[in-house]
């Protein structure tokens, strides 16, 4: 019986049937397309532009960026110079004390790591592989087909919701596609967001060098370093999930559970940001603190009497 016909004769029916067609066309659909990108940007960092398993600092597009933002950085030292030495001779601050002394080895540090930046970032790259690659190795061969949303959304289970057209079981496959989805634009935001960085580090580099500034290096390495190990933390949630998870028979508790991992990956990106946060605030408030026991030592009258 045609789907004009049976719309027709029994309307909810006809309806029921339409819908659930267009639920599983859309599932069938998605689950190719996520389970490629998925493939490309979940497993590894590496260059995406290209097949294979090339390094992501090799791509000849981002290295040249990242040489041009090494010469504007070589072109700036001179404004660092300047604006230190004019400091040292006007000004009577804190900041006066980052004269030409203090900030000549630290701009020595930075031209350096500014044109060294792609090996170290390259590095800490490939430190995030390892780490995702010892999570994979821990069990079997992880794939876009083992996750443990895969049953859910397989072809069976979709054949499945079309015979016994259950809506509910329908709606909930789709969500389990939506939640997918923005794993996956996640990924390629990362693999985007990856590559500013890269281009950017030689700036970032010399901000370190001034006070004024330093405070934007950190917040660009505490950005880099989140965006980078996001992946081997996702990929040990992961493991943990697949380790831990149900039977694959694509039913309700099955869906729950992948929903409930895919938040957890989800937030990772945020709970590391939170870490580094607080790490700094540790940092911080430590310097704080010994700045006040350095100002009572020099205030207390004994103290005096020494220096007297």
């Amino acid at each position: 019986m045609s789907r004009a016909l049976l719309l027709f004769l029994d309307p909810a029916s006809g309806l029921m049937h339409l819908v659930m067609s267009l639920l599983g066309h859309f599932v069938d659909h998605a689950r190719a397309e996520i389970g490629d990108v998925l493939n490309r940007y979940l497993f590894s960092t590496v260059d995406t532009t290209v097949p294979g398993e090339r390094a992501l600092t090799a791509n000849p597009t981002l290295q040249r960026l990242n040489l041009g933002c090494a010469l504007m950085t070589d072109i700036l030292v001179v404004g660092v110079i300047v604006v230190a030495s004019l400091r040292g001779m006007f000004e009577n601050s804190v900041q006066a004390r980052y004269d030409l002394r203090v900030v000549m080895p630290r701009l020595i540090v930075a031209v350096a790591l500014a044109h060294f930046s792609l090996l170290f970032m390259q590095l800490t790259i490939d430190l995030n592989n390892a780490m995702g690659h010892a999570a994979q190795s821990l069990g079997d061969q992880l794939s876009v087909d083992g996750m443990p949303w895969s049953a859910s959304i397989s072809a069976p289970a979709v054949d499945r919701l079309k015979v016994t057209q259950d809506v509910f079981h329908g709606l909930f496959a789709v969500a389990l596609v939506i939640g997918v989805v923005v794993l996956a634009l996640a990924y390629v935001v990362r693999t985007a967001l990856l590559n500013v960085l890269v281009v950017t580090a030689p700036l970032a580099a010399l901000l370190w060098v001034l006070p004024d500034t330093r405070s934007h290096a950190r917040a660009w390495l505490r950005l880099f370093l989140v965006t980078v190990f996001m992946q081997a933390v996702q990929l040990i949630v992961l493991r943990v999930a697949i380790v831990e998870g149900f039977d694959h028979n694509g039913g309700l508790a099955e869906g729950l559970y992948a929903m409930a991992t895919l938040y957890l990956m989800l937030k990772v990106p945020g709970a590391l940001n939170t870490a580094s946060h607080l790490e700094t605030k540790v940092v911080t408030l430590s310097h704080h603190v010994e700045k006040s026991f350095q100002h009572l030592i020099t205030r207390h009258p004994a103290t005096r009497r020494k220096a007297a």
